[in-house]
């Protein structure tokens, strides 16, 4: 019979999964579009707290994009005309975004709204970004 040794029963003892587990939101310190210093909002910084990519939030999201995807292949293959368009993307990404946005901070915008607003790409790169790396959470 094989026994553990007692400094490794110990050590398994003390193990506990949630230790390693991401956390379920960060803050992201919005940059300005220059990239050189935060973006200021009547002197106060933009922040984000943007969901992990393990939430139910940001899995249900990313499903609901898959989906999407996977519906339109399909369409396409049964010979359906599949009109993708460039409104549609966008939508389709500022939902995304959206769902995995816990708040908004000194910036007074529906996320929503942010992420459609083209113009507004730049911050919504950043989210994207920052929501892409484990290591932020």
């Amino acid at each position: 019979m094989n026994q553990i040794h007692p400094a490794a029963a110990a050590a398994i003892a003390a193990f506990n999964l949630a230790d390693f587990e991401a956390r379920d939101t960060a803050i992201l310190e919005v940059q300005n579009i220059k990239g050189d210093g935060p973006l200021l909002v009547g002197g106060q910084p933009v922040r984000i707290e943007v969901r992990s990519p393990g939430t139910r939030e940001a899995l249900n999201a990313q499903h609901k994009n898959e989906a999407a995807a996977t519906a339109r292949t399909f369409a396409g293959m049964r010979g359906k005309s599949v009109k993708e368009t460039a409104e549609t993307k966008l939508t389709e990404r500022a939902e995304k975004m959206a769902a995995i946005t816990a708040t908004i901070e000194n910036f007074p915008v529906p996320a929503l709204e942010l992420y459609s607003n083209p113009k507004l790409g730049w911050i919504t790169e950043q989210v994207a970004t920052f929501h892409g790396d484990w290591a932020n959470f």
